[in-house]
C-alpha cells in the first residue's frame, strides 16, 4: 500500500472556494494510484462551504480534513502586518508542526494555485535533513539578500524534523530578533530556517504575477501560482495563466455557465491588457513586452490561421483558419501519381475486384499477417478475446483480405482482456521476438494503446484497441452527446500528457481519468452499449457501438483464414464509413509503403512470410 500523500491549504469562509479550486485541481490531476489526503486549516468556513469542498471527492476519492484554529495560539503574529491581498490564515503554516502532531510530512499550497501534475514525485523529495523544501522567490530583492530565498506558496515541510528540533521557537526567536518583515510569514520561514530549506526545481512553483513575468514561461509546469494582486477571479487580471483557473473552477460546484466563463476568460483578454498598459505603460519601451505580448496573446492564435506540420511519413499538413490541408511530400508526389489504385477508380472498376498488393507493401502486410496469427494463438492458449477492427476489418468484408493500400492491422478487445494481453503474451508467445506492449507516440505522448510488435522490424504492428462496456442502453442522440464529453477529455489528456512523461505515467493519467471522469453508468444493465476508451482518437462522430452488433462474435475470411468478426459489420462499417463498398475520396499510401527499411529488417520480414507459409 502507498503512502498518503499530505497536502495542507489554510484559509478563511472567504478563499474557501478558492482552496476547492486547488483541490480540485491535484485530483484531476493525481495519478490512478495517488492516495491523497487534504488537511484544511479553518479559519472560519461555513459549514456550506465545508459541504462543497467535500463533494470534490466525486473527482478522485481521497480523505478531506477540517483542521478547527483557535487564533488564540497566534497572538505572538497578530502585530506583524500583511500584504493587503493576504489574510491572516497565512500564518497558520507556521504551527503546522503542532496542529497536525501525528503527520510526518505535508505539502503546503496557498489557496491562489492551480496544480497541473500529479503531487507524488514532490512528496518523495529527499529533505536531506532540511526543513523543508520550495522554489526560489522571484522577488529581486529578496534573492539578493538570501540568494535560496524561497517563496512560502508552496513548501514541502519536514514536520517530524521540525518537531524534533522545535522550529516553532526558531520562528520566535526570529520575530523578536528586530529583522524587517516585509512578506511576513515568507520572510519569517526564510529567515528562521535559513540554510535548511532545499531549493527545487521551479516547475514545483510557477509564480505567475503578470504575462511579462519570466515565470509564466516555465517548461511543464507542475504548480502555478497566481501571485499578483489581481488574481484570476478579479476582472482584468493578467496573469498568463489565469484559463487554467477557470479550467479547475469549471470542475467544482462554483462552476460558471457558459456566458459567465467567456465573460471571465475571453472578454476579460482585452480589459486585461488595457489595464496591464495601465499598470506598466514604459513596459512598452522593453523587448520583452513584446514577447510576452506574442506568447500570451498572439502564440496561442497563429497557428488557427496558419501551421504546416509533418503529418506522417509520406505527407505533410496545412491548416488555414482550421481548414486542414493534406499533400504529398515531394518525394512521394510522383509516386502517388503512380498508383495504379487512381486507374482503377478513375474508370470505375469494381473495386472488390482489384488486385491485392504488390511489392514492399505486400511483404508488409504478410509480415504483419504473421503478427495478427500470434495474436490469435496466444489469445486462444489464455483464453482472450479479440476481433477484426477498423480498416482491417472493412478489407475482411470488401476484399476478403487487405485494402490493396493498406498495410496495418486493426483489431479490439473488451477491457477485461486488453488489460491481461501483454502478459498473455510473455506466456504463450511462440516467437520472442513477437511481443505485446504499449506503444507511445512521440508526436501524439496522449496515444496509447497496446500493438503486437516485432523486435527488430519496428515498422511492423498490429493494433489493439480497447472498448469499454459503458453499462447502458442510451439513445443515438445521447451517444452524440456523451461522445462529444468523451472527446472533450481526450483533448484534455493530449494537452496534460508530454513526451517528458514516462509512458507509465501516460497510463496512470489515462486510467484516472477512465476511473474517475468517463462516468460509466454504475448500475449496469444486460446488453448495454460499448464505447472505445480514450487511449485512442478515434475521428468518428460516434464511439458508441450497440450491444447486438458486437455479440454474438463470429468469423469472417481474411487472407485466406478466418479470424474473429463482430456480430453485424455492416451496421459498425456503415457508421464509421458511410458507403464503405465505394471507393474513398482519397487513396492512401500506407504506413509503409515507400519506407527505408534496413537489410536486417528486410530479412525479418522474408522470415516471417517464410514461416507462416
Amino acid at each position: 500500500m502507498t503512502d498518503k500523500i499530505n497536502v495542507c491549504l489554510a484559509c478563511d469562509d472567504n478563499y474557501s472556494k478558492y482552496a476547492g479550486v486547488v483541490i480540485a485541481s491535484t485530483l484531476a490531476n493525481a495519478n490512478s494510484d495517488d492516495d491523497l489526503a487534504f488537511y484544511i486549516l479553518d479559519g472560519g468556513i461555513s459549514e456550506t462551504r465545508k459541504s462543497e469542498i467535500l463533494s470534490l471527492k466525486s473527482i478522485k476519492p481521497c480523505d478531506i480534513n477540517f483542521v478547527a484554529i483557535d487564533e488564540n495560539l497566534f497572538e505572538e503574529y497578530k502585530k506583524i502586518p500583511t500584504l493587503k491581498h493576504i489574510s491572516f490564515a497565512t500564518f497558520y503554516r507556521l504551527k503546522l508542526d503542532t496542529l497536525l502532531p501525528e503527520v510526518d510530512k505535508i505539502i503546503y499550497l496557498d489557496c491562489d494555485m492551480a496544480v497541473v501534475s500529479s503531487l507524488k514525485e514532490l512528496f518523495e523529495t529527499d529533505f536531506e535533513n532540511n526543513y523543508a523544501c520550495g522554489v526560489r522567490d522571484i522577488g529581486k530583492k529578496s534573492l539578493r539578500r538570501n540568494p535560496n530565498y524561497v517563496n512560502a506558496g508552496m513548501l514541502f515541510f519536514n514536520l517530524k524534523l521540525m518537531r524534533k528540533e522545535n522550529v516553532g521557537a526558531k520562528f520566535l526567536e526570529y520575530i523578536n530578533s528586530g529583522q524587517r518583515l516585509r512578506y511576513a510569514d515568507q520572510d519569517i520561514i526564510n529567515g528562521a530556517m535559513l540554510g535548511r530549506i532545499k531549493v527545487i526545481d521551479e516547475e514545483w512553483n510557477v509564480q505567475s504575477s503578470n504575462f511579462t513575468n519570466r515565470s509564466s514561461y516555465t517548461n511543464n509546469p507542475r504548480i502555478i501560482h497566481f501571485i499578483a494582486k489581481r488574481k484570476p477571479w478579479m476582472w482584468a487580471s493578467f496573469s498568463y495563466h489565469r484559463d487554467t483557473f477557470f479550467k479547475y473552477l469549471q470542475m467544482t460546484p462554483w462552476k460558471l455557465s457558459p456566458e459567465e466563463l467567456k465573460h471571465w476568460t475571453k472578454d476579460n483578454q482585452i480589459a486585461s491588457l488595457i489595464e496591464y498598459f495601465k499598470y506598466r505603460p514604459l513596459f512598452l519601451l522593453r523587448p520583452r513586452f513584446y514577447y510576452a505580448f506574442y506568447r500570451t496573446y498572439i502564440k496561442d492564435f497563429l497557428p488557427n490561421i496558419f501551421s504546416m506540420s509533418d503529418c506522417d511519413n509520406v505527407r505533410n499538413q496545412i491548416k488555414i483558419f482550421g481548414l486542414k490541408i493534406k499533400f504529398q511530400k515531394r518525394k512521394y508526389s510522383k509516386l502517388r501519381l503512380a498508383n495504379p489504385y487512381y486507374y482503377y477508380k478513375k474508370n470505375n472498376i469494381d473495386i472488390t475486384t482489384i488486385p491485392p498488393a504488390t511489392g514492399q507493401t505486400r511483404d508488409i502486410q504478410l509480415a504483419n499477417l504473421a503478427l495478427l496469427d500470434e495474436l490469435d494463438y496466444v489469445c486462444r492458449q489464455a483464453g482472450l478475446t479479440y476481433w477484426l477492427d477498423g480498416g482491417t476489418l472493412l478489407g475482411a468484408v470488401r476484399h476478403k483480405g487487405f485494402i490493396p493500400w493498406d498495410d496495418d492491422i486493426d483489431t479490439a478487445m473488451l477491457r477485461e482482456d486488453f488489460e491481461k494481453i501483454i502478459d498473455a503474451f510473455k506466456k504463450y508467445s511462440r516467437n520472442p521476438d513477437i511481443f505485446a506492449d504499449y506503444s507511445k507516440n512521440p508526436k501524439y505522448p496522449a496515444m496509447c494503446i497496446i500493438k503486437v510488435q516485432h523486435k527488430k522490424c519496428p515498422h511492423l504492428f498490429v493494433d489493439i484497441f480497447p472498448w469499454d462496456y459503458y453499462g447502458k442502453r442510451i439513445s443515438i442522440e445521447e451517444q452524440l452527446e456523451k461522445t462529444l464529453y468523451l472527446k472533450s477529455l481526450r483533448k484534455e489528456l493530449a494537452d496534460t500528457c508530454t513526451n517528458k512523461m514516462s509512458k507509465a505515467e501516460i497510463l496512470q493519467k489515462i486510467a484516472s481519468y477512465m476511473k474517475n471522469k468517463v462516468l460509466f453508468n454504475k448500475e449496469t444493465e444486460e446488453n448495454g452499449d460499448y464505447v472505445w476508451g480514450l487511449e485512442f482518437n478515434h475521428p468518428w462522430k460516434n464511439w458508441f457501438t450497440r450491444y447486438e452488433v458486437l455479440h454474438p462474435l463470429k468469423t469472417i475470411e481474411f487472407e485466406g483464414k478466418q479470424y474473429p468478426c463482430l456480430n453485424n459489420p455492416d451496421a459498425f462499417l456503415s457508421r464509421l464509413y458511410g458507403n464503405y463498398m465505394a471507393y474513398p475520396k482519397k487513396i492512401g499510401l500506407g504506413h509503409n509503403m515507400y519506407m527505408d527499411l534496413s537489410e536486417d529488417e528486410k530479412i525479418s520480414i522474408k522470415e516471417l512470410i517464410k514461416d507462416r507459409t
